[in-house]
């Protein structure tokens, strides 16, 4: 058979079938059609021969396989079905049945829908909805980076902001204070939270819409990027009975993976973990996990100390702020508790300065922090990528390196991310530095020599492998605090 798919085929088998039957074509010749399926679904075999005329035979693959396959065979036709919503919605004059969320064909659920169903399924961690002088303007963060999708008219733009305040519980008649919600989407059979975030700008609302799929992350240390010489050290840091671990780096810099991943490992039932988070992104069967709420004066301070007559072995903090969080964060982890949580620095020796600008004192740092992860995302190269020799100023040597192309799988030359790690292990040595005091670049050297790879030659060291790209590292560099 052929690998051919008629557009008549593919007209009626369109995305909206596939999704609802899961069921993605493959090919087809005058009698009969392969379907990728996750299952050999007699009733759906049957619904598909009465639709198409043909015979029909499924290929069972997994599921993540099938959503890549619709991706590619549904790949054209996934902007043209958010336009087709758009101009069907402006065309309808009944404002009202966007509200009713019952009525699931009205032109302002589907556009929704559409919106969410390509986000997810192009692994988007992020819908961005701008609201300029005319209408707003529609994009999604993929690996890291914003690309445009679309624009929307005003109309349209209005009951898009209204349908999304009505599923998130949020009040649709305010439009001039920042607003949170989150509420959960359907799709292929699978619960996806969306967290959605408002706030007025100088021609409207600006909405993004936060995409927490469980799919896009393994939440395994080989999944997130953890190379063995560092699972070692990570094992080492987490089997420890006591003491401080902290996860840093900037936003969006995949501290959130690690530290779940890391509590994912160490989950028992024999042991107690409880979690106090900003909010709870990823709900985990068999964790404790609180999420603060400021309105009734649940922070990460008060909900600590709450979590700390609860009797647990393991405690992780979403965010170490302030003064009050880190003292009791740190005082619980020399008390015998074994303590995660994530800050904001530019690197691991960095972190410690931090805490240190903060108020805690030399002698508590120095007897509660056990190890410091610093860690970066970068895109990662596809396939297509051609390798090249040049003279690389950074690293100060001619290196054999590779760059982007650009192909039918990947358009810009780049697929998925690569995470690159520093982990300082607080030995007796940087102890005592903490406790006299040492600058940041004496413990930087000390760490150094201790055996922590910093993560200018983290990334040498992929760039070399040619899993990223020399541009790549020149964007993520300048986030970096030794010089």
């Amino acid at each position: 058979m052929n690998n051919f798919l008629s557009r008549e085929t593919l007209k009626i088998i369109n995305r909206d079938i596939s999704i609802k039957y899961n069921v993605v074509p493959q090919n087809e010749n005058k009698d009969s059609i392969v379907f990728w399926s996750i299952s050999d679904d007699q009733n759906t075999s049957v619904y598909l021969k009465l639709l198409t005329g043909k015979n029909i035979i499924f290929k069972i693959c997994l599921e993540r396989e099938l959503i890549l396959h619709r991706k590619n065979i549904y790949r054209v036709d996934d902007k043209s079905t958010i336009v087709k919503e758009l101009s069907e919605l402006e065309e309808d004059a009944a404002f009202e049945k966007t509200l009713d969320n019952d009525i699931i064909d009205s032109p302002i659920v589907r556009l929704l829908n559409s919106l969410l169903d390509y986000g997810i399924e192009h692994n988007s961690s992020d819908i961005h909805i701008d609201s300029k002088k005319e209408g707003s303007t529609i994009r999604t963060r993929v690996d890291g980076v914003l690309n445009y999708i679309d624009e929307i008219p005003p109309k349209s733009t209005q009951m898009l902001i209204t349908r999304i305040k009505v599923l998130s519980n949020l009040d649709y008649t305010v439009k001039n204070i920042p607003q949170d919600g989150r509420f959960t989407y359907e799709y292929l059979n699978k619960s996806i939270d969306i967290r959605v975030a408002t706030t007025p700008t100088s021609f409207g609302e600006k909405i993004v819409l936060r995409i927490l799929n469980k799919e896009t992350v393994e939440y395994t240390k080989e999944g997130i990027g953890l190379r063995e010489e560092n699972l070692n050290i990570i094992n080492s840091l987490t089997h420890q009975p006591n003491g401080l671990l902290l996860i840093c780096g900037p936003t969006g810099s995949g501290k959130t993976s690690t530290i779940y991943t890391l509590l994912k490992s160490l989950k028992s039932d024999e042991i107690n973990i409880m979690t106090i988070e900003d909010p709870v992104e990823y709900k985990i069967e068999g964790i404790n996990q609180i999420e603060i709420n400021e309105k009734v004066g649940l922070n990460f301070e008060s909900g600590l100390k709450s979590i700390l007559r609860l009797d647990p072995d393991i405690i992780m903090v979403g965010e170490i702020r302030n003064l009050e969080t880190a003292d009791t964060a740190i005082k619980a982890s020399i008390s015998g508790r074994l303590v995660f949580s994530t800050i904001h620095a530019n690197d691991s020796p960095a972190s410690i300065y931090r805490l240190l600008d903060m108020g805690i004192d030399n002698y508590l740092l120095s007897a509660g922090v056990i190890g410091i992860v610093s860690q970066r995302l970068l895109r990662k190269l596809c396939s297509c990528k051609k390798k090249v020799k040049k003279y690389v100023e950074l690293y100060g040597r001619e290196m054999e390196i590779y760059e982007p192309v650009g192909c039918e799988k990947c358009y810009n030359g780049y697929r998925g991310r690569v995470a690159v790690f520093e982990i300082l292990v607080v030995n007796e040595e940087l102890k005592r530095a903490i406790n006299k005091g040492a600058s940041l670049s004496d413990l930087r050297k000390l760490a150094e020599k201790s055996g922590m790879i910093p993560l200018k030659s983290a990334m040498e060291d992929i760039l070399v492998r040619g899993e990223t790209s020399l541009e790549e590292i020149y964007k993520n560099i300048m986030t970096i605090g030794e010089k």
